[in-house]
């Protein structure tokens, strides 16, 4: 039951509902409640003003909303915005749950007794959990933190310091630990206040690079300094700053862990490295882009993973599928299918992301690729890079790279390089923000903007004109897409899915269809339909020129669909469906499993 106003805010509320117009001052009262402390809790402020409350969390709670709708909680700030009357304010605050870690040969930074876990109030706002960077808990003279483990000696589930679990009550962290490789076995000179390795003797199998040599940190992984090895695992301290060109190159190199504090280092460091495959990437600082859309990848991979052997409808490509769909009315309309939509951002390579989505997709599933044709490069598979924009979108769950085969991926440690240089200097953030809370441009919002399945769902109006936003005529011509250049490379990626027994359909992205070239005419888009049709090795389902709207049915560019273009687009794509899996004889009727 709510509790009673104030007698003297009762009096405020009565007086201003007999006046014409607001009191010039209204006070807005924060009712106390378990969780959270303010330190304030009665904010006074001039009548349409933000009343803005600063607030603490205690650990492992995370802010579901307020009582008034217009209310935003962001970082740390509780606003209410242009505060006409006088009125308590109620902040719904929810707890997470605890994960436990333990030190496993190490000792606790807190003191405690390395023989008992360290408990660790977590937010629960992904569906699975951020871990503890570790840092923060445990250290081991002479070893460096490569992880986590369900099992003390490691044959359990591996976690990356920072990258997410699947919750359960009770469930442990093991710390894992690697020894660092015998001082003896390096050549080194003092580089400023540290280290630069500068040659490499010894015969391990794993080569940890140690934190510290002489007494001084390592900075510096020196030019060839531990090429041709016969080690097939590297391990790099946290710490280190910089890997110079051909510093393990010719190894037998497979796996590499280092941390996300590293400066520099490419794809050169690592030359003639042919069976180098994993890259496991440790979190040692809180995350930059958490919260943004970029972060709802990992949101979207939790989905698809938390699906396991049930049938789905994915939906790919970039941000036109993010804002493009109404996935609860896909769902209600194939009712044998769960649907995931794993669109984020279209100017990132598609291939890593289609290989990741690929390996959580099974027999009678159905992928929904609407390639945008503005970002064809990236779009049609032409690229395997591992970009800078790729790792802003891993940065939520790291784990999400060491899935991939490096063999398959271009200039990993380059593209990594780039985003670690992009967001030096960016505000720290924390794990347990989830993109749901934040409009596209990062404004905290009262309400969901992800909804479960993955769709943008924030209200987008409709646009007052037909006018493109970017003037950025794209071609919709067969020339613009050479077979070899464009369509083998995407062929090849489909026929791995359809190897699998996973259907493919490929549809058009939305698209203004006054943001075509001048050369993109009525005939040259037809000859461009057919070509796809007659070329492509999965159906076109969909009708080139439906995909071609008004701009007023667009939200903000020139291939986003306001709300009302999704309800549209969705019920054609519905239609589409539907008649695509009825010529195949494709399952749609069996009842939902009980959940």
């Amino acid at each position: 039951m709510r509790r009673a106003l104030p007698v003297i805010l009762l009096l405020l509320l009565c007086a201003c509902a007999a006046e014409p117009e607001p009191p010039g001052q209204v006070q807005i009262v924060l009712e106390r409640g378990e969780g959270f402390t303010a330190e304030e809790y009665v904010r006074a402020v001039p009548c349409g003003a933000d009343a803005v409350f600063d607030l603490t969390l205690e650990p492992g709670y995370t802010v579901a909303g307020a009582d008034r709708a217009e209310a935003v909680f962001s970082g740390s700030e509780l606003t209410v915005p242009n505060a006409r009357y006088s009125t308590v304010v109620s902040l719904r605050v929810e707890k997470g749950v605890s994960l436990f870690y333990h030190a496993n040969g190490g000792t606790r930074l807190d003191g405690g007794d390395p023989e008992q876990p360290v408990e660790v109030p977590t937010a629960k706002t992904h569906l699975r959990l951020n871990t503890s960077i570790g840092t923060d808990l445990f250290r081991r003279d002479g070893y460096t933190l490569t992880g986590w483990n369900t099992m003390p000696d490691g044959s359990g589930t591996a976690v990356g310091l920072g990258s997410r679990v699947s919750w359960t009550e009770g469930l442990t962290l093991y710390a894992q630990w690697a020894p660092w490789t015998p001082a003896d076995d390096f050549a080194w000179e003092r580089e400023g206040s540290g280290v630069r390795v500068t040659g490499y003797t010894g015969k391990a199998d794993t080569l940890v690079i140690p934190g510290e040599l002489g007494g001084l940190p390592v900075y510096t992984v020196g030019q060839d300094a531990c090429a041709g090895g016969g080690y097939t695992a590297l391990i790099l301290p946290p710490g280190l700053r910089r890997v110079e060109t051909g510093a393990f190159a010719n190894s037998a190199v497979r796996a590499v862990w280092l941390s996300d504090d590293i400066e520099s280092v490419t794809d050169y460091a690592f030359t003639g490295c042919a069976d180098l495959r994993t890259l496991h990437i440790n979190a040692v600082g809180a995350p930059v882009y958490s919260g943004s859309y970029f972060a709802s990848f990992a949101d979207k991979f939790d989905r698809l993973c938390s699906l396991a052997g049930r049938r789905k409808i994915v939906l790919f490509s970039g941000s036109s599928t993010r804002f493009g769909y109404d996935s609860a009315a896909l769902d209600e309309a194939f009712p044998d299918y769960e649907v995931v939509n794993m669109g984020v951002f279209a100017y990132t390579s598609a291939t890593p992301q289609l290989l990741l989505i690929l390996d959580r997709m099974g027999e009678g599933d159905i992928l929904l690729h609407s390639p945008e044709f503005d970002a064809a490069q990236r779009q049609f598979c032409t690229r395997s890079d591992l970009e800078d924009n790729f790792f802003r979108m891993m940065e939520a769950n790291y784990d999400m790279v060491s899935l991939l085969d490096l063999r398959e991926c271009a200039s990993a440690f380059t593209g990594l390089t780039g985003y670690l240089s992009a967001r030096a200097g960016m505000e720290a953030k924390a794990y347990s923000l989830s993109p749901a809370g934040f409009d596209e441009d990062g404004n905290p919002v009262p309400e969901p903007s992800y909804n479960e399945y993955g769709d943008y769902c924030l209200y987008r109006p409709n646009a007052e004109d037909d006018q493109p936003v970017y003037g950025l005529p794209v071609d919709y011509t067969v020339r613009s897409f050479p077979k070899a250049q464009f369509l083998d490379p995407l062929n090849a990626m489909y026929r791995r899915f359809l190897d699998r027994g996973i259907r493919v359909y490929f549809t058009y992205a939305p698209r203004n269809r006054l943001a075509l070239s001048e050369d993109s005419t009525p005939e040259a888009r037809a000859a461009l339909d057919a070509y796809l049709r007659e070329n492509l090795c999965v159906p076109v389902i969909s009708d080139i020129e439906a995909s071609l709207w008004s701009g007023r049915y667009l939200s903000g560019t020139d291939n986003h669909l306001s709300t009302e273009g999704v309800a549209i687009r969705t019920g054609q794509i519905i239609g589409e469906l539907n008649a695509q899996m009825e010529r195949e004889g494709a399952p749609r009727a069996a009842a939902r499993p009980a959940q």
